[in-house]
């Protein structure tokens, strides 16, 4: 049995790699990395999200991952999907010299602010655009919008977009300026909205943008690379159940499901690597450590066999396999920095 874990900002800049791995206070991964085997990178399109690609593929979805249907699937199984669905993610874009930086909220809307805000966003879709059946749908945090009518818009992952200039990656297509004037008349409204000056007054970051991504509609998935989840990410445990997983193969992120190949994704690393942030990538990578480390005595006890890490940088990924028997590779020597470096 194999437990994959893809680790999202996990592959660093080729020039930069070795300098910032050089300050790592990595001791399990020092030593396990130095005895595993790893495959090849697999390389991308730029401007994407490669940890959402490479689990897409997995599943053997086609083209660009289609996200916001299979999360909305997985947080509730009797929501309609309608035509089509997407995410709609509160933002905050940051003025950064001549451009606008898209960046995530650390403090997320609490249930009070989110039906303010929720409820404008429902009013400029109610005044603009009824004819398609627009509708937003809140579960848990999470912002849906789903379409009776099909929009044709081709977005940038949010994952892919935080800590970049949102104006690299607008949406494009025939729907991409619809949604660009409803995005306007919505922070206009947003605009001195007073939940935000409460935010800011708390040290939080005011809520002052919406990401549309993840757009499609919903169909079944041809391939089951996993016989569970265990990670509480809706878009994860969407695309298991789209593939036929029982629901009840879908686990707590700190559960060790009994039996049967394992998938989890991590996020720590995600941020600070998109940002360019290294001393706080390498803070994260340090309690990432101490994760994984007790994640693979846990998984190996369980009769797991191999612990599967996918690096994951902004337009590759890499697979590292450790496994039973690796510590007696004493012969096997790999350094630590190419390892997490991207190609040039």
């Amino acid at each position: 049995m194999r437990w994959t874990v893809v680790v999202a900002g996990g592959l660093l800049p080729s020039p930069i790699a070795a300098d910032v791995i050089a300050g790592a206070a990595a001791p399990w991964l020092t030593q396990v990395l130095a005895r595993a085997q790893a495959a090849p990178a697999e390389s991308f399109e730029p401007g994407g999200a490669p940890h959402l690609t490479w689990l897409w593929r997995e599943f053997g979805g086609a083209g660009e991952p289609v996200t916001a249907p299979f999360a909305l699937r997985a947080l509730d199984d009797a929501a309609d999907a309608g035509a089509q669905c997407w995410h709609l993610d509160p933002v905050h874009f940051t003025f950064a010299r001549d451009h606008l930086l898209v960046s995530p909220l650390e403090q997320p809307p609490t249930p009070p602010e989110e039906a303010v805000l929720a409820a404008q966003v429902q009013a400029v879709l109610d005044e603009f655009a009824a004819e398609g059946g627009a509708k937003l749908l809140r579960h848990g945090g999470h912002w849906l919008l789903t379409l009776a009518r099909p929009w044709s818009v081709r977005a940038t992952p949010l994952d892919g977009a935080v800590g970049q200039p949102a104006h690299e990656h607008w949406p494009t297509g025939a729907e991409a300026p619809l949604w660009r004037r409803l995005l306007n008349e919505i922070q206009m409204r947003w605009h001195g909205e007073p939940l935000n000056e409460e935010r800011e007054a708390r040290g939080g970051k005011p809520v002052n943008a919406l990401w549309l991504h993840g757009g499609g509609a919903w169909t079944a998935l041809p391939s089951q690379p996993f016989a569970a989840v265990a990670d509480a990410d809706p878009v994860l445990r969407g695309w298991a159940l789209a593939a036929g997983l029982p629901r009840a193969a879908l686990h707590d992120s700190d559960a060790v499901p009994p039996r049967g190949d394992t998938a989890s994704i991590r996020r720590d690393l995600l941020v600070p690597a998109q940002f360019e942030a290294w001393g706080q990538w390498l803070d994260r990578l340090a309690r990432l450590d101490a994760d994984l480390r007790d994640l693979q005595q846990a998984c190996f006890a369980a009769g797991f066999d191999e612990l599967a890490l996918v690096l994951c940088g902004r337009r590759e990924a890499r697979v590292v396999r450790l496994r039973r028997g690796d510590a007696w590779r004493l012969w096997r020597r790999a350094p630590l920095a190419p390892l997490f470096a991207e190609a040039e």
